[in-house]
């Protein structure tokens, strides 16, 4: 098997999904900035918002309601 064959399973058989893989990639990435390159704006590129909304009868019971970790 070739070198490049390998690098591409490494993330299967650490038991990550291809999109963990990356993730955890792109955080790599963004902390080895210099400090100067850290802005706020690059260092939020990995967060994601998200909210769920109760619904009965088809028509929505509350606000959306952030999810928190």
């Amino acid at each position: 098997m070739s070198a490049v064959a390998n690098a591409s399973t490494a993330w299967r058989k650490a038991g990550l999904s291809y999109s963990s893989f990356l993730a955890i990639a792109a955080r790599t990435v963004r902390e080895s900035l210099k400090k100067e390159l850290q802005t706020p704006a690059v260092m939020g590129r990995g967060k994601t918002d998200a909210a769920y909304t109760k619904y009965e009868k088809g028509s929505p019971k509350s606000d959306p309601i952030p999810l928190q970790e």
